[in-house]
């Protein structure tokens, strides 16, 4: 009787753990989200967001897109939805980003591990929670970055669902897998086709069954690319003239993303620092699966004290560690290197097919979603490092045959993936791409087109309300088209609501930024450039030629008067020594102007019309 009532005690206090750590895990997941939609009114990319502010404003003036993503047109309504407030779009981008990821993480749980309801819908929360890595530099905005992983995870989600019993479950998964591969085309065509392939593997090989439910995907992904082509460009051929053009347009540009650079492979950069934490957290994985079989107590309070450093990084902002993109990947790949040698390679010889298909789908998802970017794979692909992670719950489920709980082995990879996460987090909120240091300092309060509010470092912030209220000053008004050739400003032509023309961002510093800007001028229509405003930057490390552009469309300096000077803000990493900006005021009349573009048109190279 001792002995059971030991034995008792025991499994109480094994269970009285396991609910104390799930409810901290649950606790620390909630925070971390809330932080991303508390500080989703802070801050602003003068260059990137821009971009993606500008296109999904206002989608339908422009031929040409470079890059060659439609992304602008699938996230057009939901800006319309938030009446162009930015914060809000950002708060439902990320909410949309965290559910699908939560979904996802979830129907893993379910197919590989044998876990309870409740047990898989906290791990698989702490384990979303990575998905925060794809706002990595503070972009929340929504972009083509952020479908193309929303579009991963549908696809993926929808594969999961697909293979639950149950007909209607199945029809869901494939019509999942359907939006998802459209969505992706209209992110990112290149990713798409890498994704279609994958899917096309993953059934072959996993099911070898009829692919009658591929092809209802691939039918319903066809109906909503026919529907999207005739409301864009009036029809499938038009749709496709516009992504050749564009990708044509980008290729001028000489960024690097010819189809030649685009299949390769890159160097992960790994320094010492990173590599000892891969490591050590590889190690402390292994360790809490060996002594929890026996002291449950001590890996249990080390987990908790974990979580509770997570949850101070959030709310102090103070982070012991900081992580590097490399880490995503080092540290479910040590973690699962080190699982192999776990009694006799146990993880080895008892994978099924099915936990193998998914490790190697999400571990080369992060590079699908790079592909045919002009930057390090890896470190593009850390954007969607939850796959990495997701890749090592797949690989690590043959650990429950050994008596191993889901609870013992997947909670510190929750755990471990919310500590990332709050590493991460704080890194972009420490140091945002192409903002001033540290959005939790911000503090000056600027109104946005639509009617919403940002929270903007001082100078950012006097910046745009200098150049708002002298641009009115000066006679510009909503709507008016404005030919930016600073290279770095599209922000500033969304915050004083003018039309860009050309392209929502005219790019510079690349080789073949002066053609690209020549080319898509060209597309405008001669009224609109006779009666365009100018923005230059004549010392900027980004500027275009302004003589050779603005002689595109018959305009010269002195066709023009300086009707307002701004001061941008300056950057560390990215605009260490910003120079002033001038707006430029059209002085002929219209007519002239817009005859003599219509001349210069004319005399222009027969190859460069």
């Amino acid at each position: 009787m001792p002995t059971d009532n030991h034995f008792a005690e025991g499994r109480t206090l094994s269970v009285l753990l396991d609910r104390t750590l799930l409810t901290l895990s649950a606790l620390t997941t909630a925070i971390l989200f809330g932080w991303l939609l508390y500080y989703s009114s802070y801050g602003l990319n003068l260059a990137d967001e821009g971009l993606y502010l500008n296109v999904i404003a206002n989608p339908f003036p422009y031929a040409i897109n470079v890059p060659p993503s439609l992304f602008g047109f699938v996230y057009h309504w939901p800006y319309q939805w938030a009446g162009g407030d930015i914060a809000v779009l950002r708060m439902a981008n990320v909410t949309f980003t965290m559910a699908l990821s939560w979904i996802l993480s979830f129907l893993v749980i379910r197919r590989v591990w044998t876990a309870g309801w409740l047990h898989a819908a906290v791990l698989s929360a702490g384990i979303a929670s990575l998905a925060s890595c794809n706002f990595s530099g503070w972009w929340l905005t929504p972009s083509y970055y952020s479908l193309t992983f929303q579009s991963l995870l549908m696809v993926m989600a929808g594969l999961l669902l697909a293979e639950r019993p149950g007909r209607i479950r199945q029809v869901l998964g494939w019509i999942l897998v359907g939006v998802g591969g459209w969505c992706c085309f209209m992110a990112k065509p290149t990713t798409a086709a890498a994704i279609a392939l994958v899917v096309m593997l993953y059934v072959v090989v996993l099911h070898r069954k009829s692919l009658l439910p591929m092809v209802g995907a691939a039918l319903v992904a066809l109906a909503l690319m026919i529907i999207t082509a005739s409301l864009i460009d009036g029809g499938i051929a038009g749709l496709l003239t516009r992504m050749i053009n564009s990708a044509e347009m980008e290729i001028l540009l000489g960024a690097g993303h010819e189809v030649s650079l685009m299949f390769r492979i890159d160097w992960l950069a790994v320094s010492r620092s990173q590599l000892a934490i891969a490591v050590l957290v590889a190690i402390a994985f292994l360790l809490s699966i060996l002594v929890g079989s026996t002291h449950k107590l001590l890996p249990s309070l080390a987990l908790a004290a974990v979580l509770i450093v997570t949850i101070a990084i959030a709310l102090l902002g103070t982070g012991p560690i900081s992580i590097k993109s490399s880490t995503l990947f080092l540290v479910p790949a040590f973690t699962c290197l080190g699982a192999m040698f776990y009694r006799g390679g146990l993880v080895l010889r008892a994978q099924t097919p099915t936990s193998i298909a998914l490790a190697l789908t999400f571990l080369v998802l992060p590079h699908l979603f790079a592909l045919g970017s002009n930057l390090n794979y890896w470190n593009l692909g850390a954007m969607a490092g939850l796959f990495w992670m997701l890749a090592a719950v797949a690989l690590l489920s043959p650990l429950a045959q050994q008596g191993c709980s889901v609870a013992a082995a997947l909670l510190p990879l929750s755990v471990l993936a919310q500590l990332l996460t709050a590493s991460l987090v704080n890194g972009s909120l420490h140091k945002p791409f192409r903002q001033v240091k540290d959005l939790r300092a911000y503090t000056a309060v600027m109104p946005m087109p639509g009617g919403g509010k940002l929270v903007l470092s001082q100078s950012f912030r006097d910046y745009l309300a200098t150049a708002r209220s002298q641009a009115r000053a000066a006679g510009l008004e909503a709507g008016t088209p404005v030919v930016d050739l600073t290279g770095l400003s599209p922000s500033l032509l969304y915050v004083l609501e003018t039309r860009a023309l050309g392209l929502p961002f005219l790019f510079g510093a690349q080789p073949g930024s002066n053609a690209v800007a020549v080319e898509t001028l060209g597309l405008e229509n001669c009224a609109d450039l006779a009666k365009a405003w100018v923005v230059v930057e004549p010392e900027g490390p980004y500027r275009l030629d302004q003589a050779s552009v603005m002689a595109s469309f018959g305009a010269r300096q002195a066709d023009y008067v300086a009707a307002a000077t701004f001061n941008p803000p300056i950057f560390d990493d990215d605009n260490p020594n910003a120079a002033k900006q001038f707006l430029f005021k059209p002085v002929r009349p219209a007519a002239i102007a817009e005859q003599s573009c219509r001349e210069a048109r004319r005399q222009r190279p027969h190859t460069q019309k």
